[in-house]
C-alpha cells in the first residue's frame, strides 16, 4: 500500500482538502483512464461490443459476490437506493396484510420513504447518543413485523450497526433482514450468509471510486421466490428456451428469471457500470484490507484531534468497531451553519447532515488534511 501514490491518483487532494466522501468519493486516474477507454470504444465502434460488456458485468458481480458471500446470480443494479427499496416495499405489500417495518430514526429517507409511500406502517427505533443496541431494535419488533430495514454504517454519525448479531436474530424469529450498505460496501464487508441477510442495497457513488452508476441490489433465491419482482421489463423475461434473447411474444405466458436478472429490466449505462469493477480492482490491488485499516486509521486520529477542542462529537470514538470513515461532530450550543461556511470559505469540503458537522476521510487522506480542518475549526471557535 503506497499512501503517496494513491494520494497522487486523486487530483481532489491538491484541489482542496476533501471529507465529502459520504457524498460521493472522487474517481482515481487509473479508473477514470479505463472508463474513458469505454466511452472511446462506444465512439468508435457503437453498441457491437454491447454483448461483451453484458459479460464483464457478470463478471464483475462474480467478483462482487465473492466479496460479500452470495452468487452472482443474486447481484444486480437498480437506478438508486430509493428505486431498490421501493421494489422491495411493493413486494412486501403484496404478499403480506397488516404488518410493519422496524427501522432507525437517523436513517437516511431512501430507507423510510419508499415504504411510508406505500402506506407501510413504520416503526422506528430511537437511537441512544447515535448508537442503536441489537436489543432495542428486537424490542421494537411485533409478530407483525415482516423486516427490519437499517443501514450498516449511518450516513450522519458513522456509526457501524452489529449487523452479524441482528441477523442471526432476526433469522431466529424469522424476520426479513434488508441492509443498506451504502456507506459501509466495500471497506467494511458485509456477508450475506453470515450475517442472514435477504436484501442488500449499496449505492456505489458514495465509496465506491466510480461515480453516479447506480445501486448494487443484492437478493438471496429464497426472498425472490418468495417475493418476485413487481414489476418487468424485456430484460427480466427467462427466455432460457428460447433462440432469442428477447421475449418478443404477446399475449402469451412468461416467467421472470429466478435469478437477480428479473431485475435487469433493460438496456443500461454498461460503461458506466463496468466503473465499478475498475475501481474494485483497484482497491484490491493497493490491498483492500489495509486501506480499511488505514480508514479507521485516519477517522481515530480525526476524533483524537477533535475531542482536544469544545465540540460535541456525535459518532463513536473509543470503539473500533463501531467506527467507520465517516466523523460528525458539533459546536456546543451554537447553529453549525456558520462554521460549515467558515469551512467552506477556507477549501475545506466538508458537509451538514441532520445539523452536525460530517468529514468523510478516505484512502487519500492524510494527517495534515486533518490537521488543516480542526486548526480551522479551532480558529472559528476562538475568533
Amino acid at each position: 500500500m503506497d499512501l503517496k501514490k494513491i494520494r497522487a491518483d486523486f487530483p481532489v487532494a491538491t484541489n482542496c482538502r476533501y471529507f465529502q466522501s459520504a457524498g460521493m468519493s472522487p474517481v482515481p486516474l487509473p479508473v477514470l483512464e479505463k472508463i474513458q477507454n469505454g466511452y472511446c470504444q462506444l465512439s468508435e465502434y457503437g453498441d457491437l461490443h454491447w454483448h461483451e460488456d453484458a459479460e464483464k458485468q457478470n463478471q464483475m458481480f462474480a467478483v462482487i459476490a465473492g466479496m460479500i458471500g452470495c452468487s452472482a446470480e443474486d447481484i444486480a443494479f437498480a437506478e438508486s437506493n430509493s428505486m431498490a427499496m421501493s421494489m422491495v416495499a411493493l413486494s412486501l405489500k403484496q404478499k403480506n396484510k397488516d404488518f410493519n417495518i422496524v427501522s432507525l430514526e437517523e436513517e437516511f429517507p431512501s430507507n423510510s420513504v419508499p415504504f411510508e409511500y406505500q402506506g407501510i406502517e413504520m416503526k422506528y427505533v430511537p437511537h441512544d447518543q447515535h448508537r442503536y443496541s441489537v436489543e432495542s431494535i428486537l424490542e421494537q419488533t411485533t409478530p407483525q413485523t415482516v423486516a427490519v430495514v437499517c443501514s450498516y454504517v449511518q450516513y450522519s454519525t458513522g456509526f457501524r450497526l452489529d449487523i452479524a448479531t441482528l441477523g442471526k436474530r432476526l433469522r431466529e424469529k424469522n424476520i426479513l433482514f434488508i441492509v443498506n450498505a451504502t456507506q459501509a460496501f466495500p471497506f467494511f464487508l458485509p456477508n450475506m450468509q453470515t450475517m442472514y441477510i435477504d436484501v442488500l442495497t449499496c449505492s456505489v457513488h458514495k465509496w465506491c471510486f466510480c461515480g453516479h452508476v447506480g445501486t448494487l441490489f443484492v437478493t438471496r433465491p429464497a426472498y425472490r421466490e418468495k417475493y418476485p419482482s413487481p414489476v418487468a421489463g424485456w430484460l427480466s423475461v427467462d427466455v432460457s428456451k428460447s433462440n432469442d434473447f428477447i421475449h418478443t411474444a404477446k399475449n402469451k405466458a412468461f416467467d421472470l428469471w429466478p435469478h437477480a436478472g428479473q431485475y435487469l429490466f433493460a438496456s443500461a449505462n454498461l460503461k458506466s457500470r463496468l466503473g465499478l469493477g475498475y475501481a474494485i480492482e483497484y482497491l484490491k490491488a493497493n490491498n483492500l484490507p489495509e486501506l480499511s485499516e488505514y480508514l479507521l486509521t485516519m477517522s481515530g486520529y480525526l476524533l483524537k484531534k477533535l475531542s482536544m477542542l469544545p465540540l460535541d462529537i456525535a459518532s463513536p470514538a473509543n470503539t473500533k468497531e463501531e467506527r467507520s470513515g465517516i466523523v460528525s461532530f458539533s459546536l456546543k450550543n451554537e447553529n453549525n451553519s456558520e462554521l460549515f461556511e467558515y469551512l467552506l470559505a477556507q477549501n475545506i469540503q466538508v458537509a451538514m447532515r441532520n445539523n452536525l458537522i460530517r468529514a468523510s476521510v478516505n484512502i487519500f487522506t492524510n494527517e495534515e488534511d486533518i490537521d488543516v480542518l480542526c486548526k480551522a475549526v479551532e480558529e472559528y471557535i476562538n475568533k
